[in-house]
């Protein structure tokens, strides 16, 4: 599993470009939102599992053992002790997870054709015409692009550091 996990995270997303549209347009999924949130499902997901991973192999598994020794069952010890110190695991997962979909640009000019519908990150495409482009408002959209993003990074960061800090006295 942890092979195809990697295999899946090597390979560049361009490969599956082509085929992928032909198949979105034989189910109807093309220019809607849900068709492009599966899109970005399948191709997070696969760093999104390794990088859960690697940081519940790191829990130590003392806390478990504490647990099961005072008589916890195996559900009180998954809600009690393994959810509580893998949040800081999962916020990770969830910002990251959000940055990539954030920032990915390809699949969603590709796969999304109404306006309305589209990331704001297609949006530098209305500033370019065919011999300008309108810098100034590009660099506004550049700052409506990252402002949500640093506003969410520096709430989430204190979240980070008292889940780490809390984690170890649960």
């Amino acid at each position: 599993m942890l092979l195809y996990l990697f295999v899946c995270t090597a390979i560049p997303q361009q490969i599956f470009l082509v085929p992928l549209f032909f198949l979105w347009a034989k189910l109807g999924l093309t220019d809607s939102l849900f068709g492009l949130i599966g899109i970005y499902v399948a191709l997070f997901s696969p760093f999104a599992t390794l990088l859960l991973r690697s940081y519940m192999m790191a829990l130590p598994r003392e806390f478990e053992e504490a647990a099961r020794t005072e008589g916890a069952g195996e559900l009180r010890i998954l809600f009690s002790v393994v959810l509580p110190l893998t949040l800081p695991g999962f916020l990770t997962v969830a910002l990251v997870s959000g940055l990539m979909a954030w920032n990915e640009f390809l699949f969603a000019i590709t796969f999304i054709q109404d306006d309305a519908l589209k990331p704001v990150t297609t949006s530098f495409l209305a500033f370019k015409g065919q011999f300008t482009q309108d810098w100034g408002l590009t660099s506004a959209g550049a700052l409506f692009v990252i402002a949500p993003v640093i506003i969410l990074f520096l709430f989430m960061q204190k979240k980070f550091v008292e889940g780490l800090a809390a984690g170890g006295l649960k």
